[in-house]
């Protein structure tokens, strides 16, 4: 029996390329160039400029009114008028003097964010001098009897004559900066724990728009005075746009909730659903606007 042998053709061509590879340089990536905006200056908006005029002619009118009044009747009864008029001084100084606290606290607050030092910069800074005293300048806008004030008074007293720039910085991050960051954490997780349980408790939504909203300017207040900043009333502005998305986040949730319990059932299981989710909802946005005041706060690294 005769074998024969089969010579099968490959499936794959080779060819040999005696081509020479190009010798020219290959495209070199190019760095990311950073671009710089420059924001335009803002100015007086219109919107600002109509409120306050309101705001200032119904303040006045009611002065005149009242100023008016006082006048027309003192001769008919001097000790009624000569009262009323004392009191409507002290309500007019009061309001000058609550006012002048705002605008105080507005400024304080932008000078505060503006003023905050750069850390990796003043640790490559040779001058120790000027490492200092850019320290100083930013911790003399701290308040009396604040946390931050306290670390820094011993962050000072640990300092020492031989200390460089960057050992000056690495101390500023141990004894103040990390401390602060620290309590003010503790600040917010205590203050998203109220928040949380508030809504949890709340009968009604309205209720609980009004205690987280509560809660909320209580947070940026606390947070703020552990930083060493009080801000007044008029101050906050600066996080309203953060607190006014905590709301609509949270009326967003409001709606969604009330829709999954309409889809079940009128039970205690169901209400009890809702309030955790809600509660779990508050205490979480409350946390995101703790973190961004700290952020806002808190030194450049």
């Amino acid at each position: 029996m005769s074998t024969t042998e089969k010579n099968y053709r490959s499936k794959v061509t080779q060819t040999e390329i005696d081509m020479q590879p190009p010798d020219h340089a290959m495209p070199v990536k190019r760095d990311a160039e950073t671009l710089t905006v420059v924001e335009p200056a803002k100015g007086f908006s219109a919107k600002w400029l109509a409120l306050l005029s309101g705001i200032g002619c119904v303040v006045g009118f009611s002065l005149f009114e009242a100023v008016t009044f006082i006048e027309s009747n003192f001769a008919s009864s001097p000790v009624a008028t000569s009262v009323l008029a004392a009191v409507l001084g002290i309500f007019v100084l009061s309001v000058s003097f609550m006012t002048l606290g705002e605008v105080r606290g507005y400024r304080k607050v932008t000078q505060f964010i503006h003023r905050r030092p750069k850390l990796s910069e003043l640790a490559r800074n040779d001058a120790r001098q000027a490492t200092l005293d850019a320290l100083k300048l930013h911790a003399s806008q701290f308040t009396r009897h604040s946390y931050a004030e306290q670390c820094y008074k011993r962050f000072t007293g640990l300092l020492k004559a031989d200390h460089s720039s960057a050992e000056i910085v690495e101390m500023y991050r141990q004894f103040v900066a990390e401390p602060v960051k620290a309590k003010a954490s503790e600040v917010v997780k205590r203050e998203s724990m109220a928040s949380g349980s508030m809504a949890f408790i709340s009968p009604n939504h309205l209720i609980q728009s009004l205690v987280i909203l509560w809660i909320s300017m209580r947070t940026i207040k606390r947070v703020a005075k552990v930083y060493g900043l009080r801000p007044a009333t008029a101050g906050n502005w600066k996080l309203m746009k953060i607190l006014a998305q905590n709301l609509a986040a949270q009326s967003i949730f409001d709606l969604a909730t009330d829709e999954m319990t309409n889809q079940l059932s009128g039970s205690l299981a169901a209400k009890l659903m809702e309030n955790s989710a809600e509660a779990v909802a508050a205490g979480a946005l409350n946390v995101r606007l703790g973190k961004t005041l700290m952020r806002l706060l808190e030194e450049e690294k």
